[in-house]
C-alpha cells in the first residue's frame, strides 16, 4: 500500500462537499434522483467536446429508465437548460444541445468547485 505524500484535511474537504452540494441545490436543475445532475454533466461534456448527442445516445448513456430520463429531459427543455433539435444533415435524427443557461451554470459550477478546493 502506497501512502500519500500529502494527508488531506478531511474536515475541510467534507465541508467543501457540503458547500458544493448547497450551491448545486440553489443553482442547478436537480431532481429527487441523480438523473438531472447526470444529464447536466452529460450535456456539458458533449457541448465542450463538440460531440453530437442524439436522443438515442442520451438514453443509452444514462443508466436510468427511458421514462425517467424522458421526464427530466422535458423539464430541462421547458426550463431552458437544453433544446431538442433536428440534425442539419438528417432531419429525422433529433439531437439534444445545451443552452447558454446550461453552459453558464456549468462554468459557474467549475469555478465553485475549483475555488472550494483552491485549485487553479
Amino acid at each position: 500500500m502506497v501512502k500519500s505524500a500529502v494527508i488531506p484535511d478531511l474536515g475541510r474537504f467534507s465541508q467543501g462537499v457540503i458547500d458544493i452540494r448547497l450551491w448545486e441545490e440553489d443553482n442547478l436543475p436537480l431532481s429527487q434522483s441523480r438523473i438531472a445532475f447526470d444529464l447536466f454533466a452529460l450535456l456539458a461534456r458533449n457541448h465542450y467536446t463538440n460531440q453530437q448527442l442524439t436522443l438515442k445516445d442520451l438514453f443509452n448513456s444514462l443508466n436510468y429508465s427511458e421514462r425517467g430520463v424522458r421526464y427530466v429531459l422535458e423539464q430541462f427543455v421547458s426550463g431552458g437548460w437544453c433544446e431538442v433539435v433536428c440534425d442539419a444533415v438528417d432531419r429525422r435524427c433529433r439531437c439534444v444541445v445545451a443552452s447558454k443557461r446550461l453552459t453558464d451554470a456549468f462554468e459557474s459550477y467549475q469555478k465553485v468547485v475549483l475555488s472550494t478546493y483552491q485549485i487553479g
